[in-house]
């Protein structure tokens, strides 16, 4: 499940409001989970109007894109360069353990309606199969006990660069919305996913207490010296890199 949240005017007015829309997958057929979700969450009062099957590879258009639907050709996932619009943004992610309660979402709220409608927060929810795996079962570490994961998002499209005045105030907003939210996410570490690289938590560090700021975030501590290792013996001259890539120290992750 996937919630994205954006905040916009009420038509007619100049008074902001939030809008919320829900996309689900579901490995099966609609009938199963139109009697599945009328057990579950009856509530939902969910219809086929509202469902629509496809195969595994048209969601992937579907769900990766809003602009395409389940009759754009599959053949566009073969377009490298013509099959995700430019998106110029700065990201920020969380993991959210405990259920963020109606007063922190009001905040939020109230948060989101301090910008100019250039934010957006995607939430994907976990569980299921993923409760089964440790956080060092694998390099990812984020999922026993995640409830969802959280993207904070500005976008400057409307912006020549990320560094004019406009763009500089909404990564503000961004910042802050960043420290609003930290009573209600993950804690030590606070977890962040790597592949929303937030170079505000550092770069291309030369000791561990400086890479551990980022690298804990992302693959939580046991995780990070493993890959610290691992990254030494099969890549010991750092070719593979990015500026938050597995760091090369000259002492033994050990003796960290």
């Amino acid at each position: 499940m996937r919630v994205q949240i954006l905040s916009m005017l009420i038509e007619n007015t100049t008074t902001k409001t939030i809008r919320m829309s829900f996309d689900g997958l579901y490995l099966g057929r609609m009938d199963t989970l139109l009697s599945l979700l009328d057990k579950r969450f009856p509530e939902l009062n969910l219809t086929s109007a509202s469902c629509e099957e496809v195969t595994m590879v048209q969601s992937s258009l579907v769900l990766g894109e809003p602009q395409y639907t389940s009759s754009t050709p599959t053949a566009m996932l073969a377009n490298r360069t013509g099959i995700v619009r430019p998106w110029n943004s700065k990201q920020k992610s969380d993991y959210v353990r405990t259920p963020i309660p109606k007063s922190g979402l009001r905040k939020i709220w109230k948060k989101m309606f301090e910008n100019d409608m250039t934010e957006m927060l995607m939430m994907y929810t976990f569980g299921g199969k993923m409760e089964e795996y440790a956080d060092t079962a694998l390099p990812y570490p984020h999922r026993a006990g995640v409830l969802y994961q959280v993207l904070k998002d500005v976008g400057f499209r409307d912006q020549t660069s990320d560094t004019t005045p406009v763009s500089l105030k909404r990564i503000e907003w961004l910042r802050s919305l960043e420290k609003l939210l930290e009573p209600y996410v993950s804690k030590n570490p606070r977890e962040a996913y790597l592949n929303y690289n937030d170079l505000d938590l550092g770069v291309e560090s030369d000791t561990y207490a400086e890479a551990s700021v980022w690298g804990e975030r992302y693959w939580k501590r046991a995780n990070f010296k493993r890959l610290i290792r691992i990254k030494a013996r099969v890549d010991p001259d750092n070719f593979f890199r990015h500026p938050q890539s597995i760091p090369i120290f000259s002492t033994s992750v050990s003796d960290m």
